[in-house]
C-alpha cells in the first residue's frame, strides 16, 4: 500500500465532534478572558493573618521584655548586696592630700573612723567633712548635743549650728578644733551615727610659713642697713631717700608679719563640717524577685516603646509620599473610567 492510499484512508476515518463537545467548546470560547491579579491584591495579606502579625509582634514583645526582666533582676539583687567603697586617698595638684569614701554599711570600719590627722612638726591647713545619719529626731538632738561637747572637750569651738525637724530631721555644724587634735575629733565624732560620707583635706602650709620667713629676714637686714646708712647720711636729699626707702620696706615687713600670722592661724585649727540626717543609710531593700522582674520588663516595654515611636517618626514621611502617590493614581484612575462611560 502506497503513502498515497494511507492518507486517504486516514482522511476518510477522521474523527467528528458530538454535538455536547461542540457546545461545551463555544461555552469556553465565549467566556471572559480572567483577569491578571493587581499587584494590590499579591500583596494583600489574607485577613487572619494581618490580624494575627500585629498581635504577635506584641507578644513577642512583652515575652522578651519579661524575660530580660527575670534575667536582669538577680543582677540588681547582687549589685545590691556589693560593699560599699573603702576611703581612699589622693593628692591634688595643689599638694593637698584628700580622703573620701562614701559608705552605706550599718557600722563603719575602723579604716573609716581613724580618719587621718595632721603631720606633727608640720604647718598643715586641716579640713574634713563627715556625713552621719542617725535612726530618728531624738537621736538627731542627742548627736547635736554630743557633737557640741566633743568641741568643748577638745579645747575647740563652734562657729556655727544650723538644726531643723520635721519628718526628716537634719543639722549642719561646724567646728574648730586644734590641729593636733583633728583626728580624734573625727574619730570621735563618727561614733555619733553611721557614716553615710567622709572626706578629709590636708594641705601643706610649712613651705608657705618658712618662704614668709626666709622674706620677713631680708627686710629685717635690709631696714638695718638702711638705718645704719642714715646714721652716716650727710645731706638731706640722701636722707630723704632712705627714709622712703625704709618706711617701704617697713610696710612690707608688716604686710608679710600680718600674712604669716594669719597662716599660723590657719595651721593651728582644724575645721570640721558635721552633718546629720535621720534619712535611711542603707541603699533600699531590693524587693522580691518578682518585683525586680516587673520592674525591669516595665522599663525594658518603654524602650521598645520609644524605639517604636523612634521607627514611626523616621518612616512617616515615607508613608505619607506613599499615601500621596496611591491618592494621585486612585483619582487618575476613576477620572479614565469616568472618561471611558461617558464616551
Amino acid at each position: 500500500m502506497t503513502v498515497n492510499e494511507i492518507v486517504d484512508q486516514l482522511r476518510a476515518a477522521r474523527p467528528t465532534a458530538s454535538d455536547a463537545l461542540r457546545l461545551q467548546v463555544m461555552t469556553v470560547a465565549s467566556a471572559p478572558p480572567a483577569a491578571a491579579p493587581s499587584s494590590r491584591d499579591r500583596f494583600r495579606l489574607p485577613r487572619r493573618l494581618a490580624l494575627f502579625v500585629p498581635a504577635a509582634a506584641a507578644g513577642l514583645a512583652v515575652v522578651s521584655a519579661v524575660a530580660i526582666g527575670i534575667s536582669r533582676s538577680d543582677t540588681t539583687a547582687r549589685e545590691a548586696a556589693i560593699p560599699p567603697a573603702t576611703v581612699q586617698r589622693s593628692t591634688t595638684p595643689s599638694g593637698a592630700e584628700a580622703f573620701s569614701g562614701p559608705s552605706a554599711d550599718a557600722s563603719a570600719t575602723e579604716s573609716q573612723k581613724a580618719a587621718p590627722g595632721p603631720v606633727t612638726g608640720r604647718a598643715q591647713r586641716y579640713s574634713a567633712n563627715l556625713i552621719l545619719a542617725v535612726e530618728d529626731t531624738d537621736a538627731l538632738s542627742e548627736a547635736t548635743q554630743r557633737a557640741l561637747a566633743i568641741a568643748r572637750d577638745l579645747d575647740g569651738y563652734v562657729v556655727s549650728v544650723q538644726y531643723a525637724t520635721g519628718d526628716d530631721g537634719a543639722a549642719s555644724l561646724t567646728l574648730r578644733v586644734p590641729s593636733a587634735r583633728a583626728g580624734d575629733a573625727v574619730t570621735r565624732l563618727s561614733d555619733l551615727g553611721t557614716i553615710v560620707g567622709q572626706s578629709v583635706q590636708i594641705q601643706d602650709l610649712q613651705e608657705s610659713l618658712d618662704g614668709l620667713d626666709r622674706e620677713l629676714e631680708r627686710l629685717r637686714a635690709q631696714i638695718a642697713s638702711l638705718n645704719a646708712a642714715l646714721a652716716r647720711a650727710e645731706s638731706g636729699p640722701e636722707r630723704a631717700r632712705l627714709l622712703e626707702r625704709r618706711a617701704q620696706a617697713q610696710a612690707q615687713l608688716r604686710e608679710l608679719r600680718a600674712n604669716r600670722s594669719a597662716t599660723a592661724a590657719e595651721a593651728r585649727t582644724a575645721t570640721i563640717q558635721l552633718e546629720l540626717r535621720t534619712e535611711e543609710t542603707g541603699a533600699a531593700a531590693p524587693g522580691s524577685r518578682l518585683d525586680r522582674a516587673l520592674d525591669k520588663a516595665l522599663a525594658v516595654l518603654a524602650w521598645e516603646a520609644v524605639a517604636v515611636l523612634a521607627i514611626a517618626v523616621a518612616l512617616a514621611p515615607l508613608a505619607l509620599v506613599a499615601a500621596a502617590v496611591w491618592a494621585t493614581r486612585r483619582a487618575r484612575r476613576r477620572q479614565d473610567e469616568d472618561r471611558l462611560l461617558s464616551s
